[in-house]
């Protein structure tokens, strides 16, 4: 739709928030543009739903998807993409701790000729373990993918159309949409921002941040796979080395050197077994997610299933 602005809201059991980000939203005004909201509910098991519905004719324009069952954020994300009417499109998260009053911001650069505008953080709210982890996760993420997205940026962002089409034209389903939207090209702006405190309890445990983590990184980066090789290269570097020290060492007994010097068998050999099966292990978990990888795509299902399609005309 010509200049008109979609933003794509994902949603996931956001009762406590709703209120508070449609009140948000209702004043939000960019220049020379229309504002469309597409909100997803990515299988909600509470009042989301009723919520929403009681709230978004607040709004001048909006769509509604409701997913047959809860197919994970980037999912939904993907969903929204393919309803979206917008010139441009901007991905929002509803628990408000990125600030839509950041998206006019946005919407200049993209404007001026910007095909995509990354929002990065400045500062996150998070402390602790939690605030650790992300911190981990995005300098171990630049790093081993060389840099394909901006450092210390997410989900939040606007797309042109341009890049929104290239996107809903790859068909994998292991997605890492903030990084594929940069991965694509295309000129692209930084804006900066401090995030704020989630509105709600966090949906995510850490181990589904580490899921989440390591699928960025397995869908961007072999550095993983190369790091087995370079691991089974210094292991049998001192196999080798540690192997030509005892030879050397019985071969100088024979001479009547080192007679004072007792090689230990079972000790030595045990502890290879243990640590070499560890290893082992750990290397072929990590073979496997690649392999699982594989499995899922060659299977082609739908990354996600509609159940519902409301909007702000067909309500009315």
């Amino acid at each position: 739709m010509p200049g008109c602005v979609s933003i794509v809201i994902p949603l996931f059991n956001e009762q406590d928030s709703i209120a508070a980000l449609v009140d948000r939203l209702k004043p939000l005004r960019v220049d020379g543009a229309a504002v469309q909201c597409v909100f997803v509910n990515d299988g909600s098991r509470d009042a989301t739903r009723a919520r929403l519905l009681e709230r978004a004719p607040e709004l001048a324009d909006w769509k509604f998807l409701q997913l047959s069952r809860n197919f994970g954020q980037q999912a939904a994300y993907r969903a929204g993409l393919g309803a979206a009417d917008g010139a441009a499109v901007i991905f929002l998260d509803a628990d408000l701790q990125d600030p839509p009053e950041l998206i006019p911001e946005m919407v200049a650069h993209w404007q001026a000729g910007a095909r995509v505008v990354v929002a990065c953080r400045r500062s996150r709210a998070e402390r602790g373990l939690r605030r650790v982890c992300f911190e981990l996760f995005h300098a171990i993420f630049h790093r081993v993918t060389g840099g394909v997205m901006p450092k210390d940026s997410g989900t939040f962002g606007l797309m042109d159309r341009v890049v929104v089409e290239q996107l809903k034209q790859m068909p994998e389903l292991n997605l890492f949409l903030p990084a594929l939207r940069s991965w694509v090209g295309y000129r692209q702006e930084i804006v900066w921002y401090d995030r704020a405190e989630r509105a709600g309890q966090p949906k995510q445990t850490l181990h589904k941040l580490f899921s989440y983590a390591w699928n960025g990184i397995t869908s961007f980066s072999t550095v993983p796979l190369k790091a087995i090789s370079a691991l089974g290269l210094v292991i049998s570097l001192f196999g080798f080395t540690y192997a030509g020290g005892l030879l050397l060492v019985r071969l100088l007994q024979g001479f009547g050197y080192f007679h004072g010097l007792v090689v230990q068998g079972f000790t030595t050999l045990a502890v290879a077994v243990l640590c070499l099966g560890r290893i082992q292990l750990v290397c072929l978990g990590i073979i496997g997610e690649y392999v699982a990888k594989v499995y899922t795509e060659v299977k082609q299902r739908p990354a996600f299933i509609v159940e519902e399609v409301l909007t702000s005309r067909t309500a009315a």
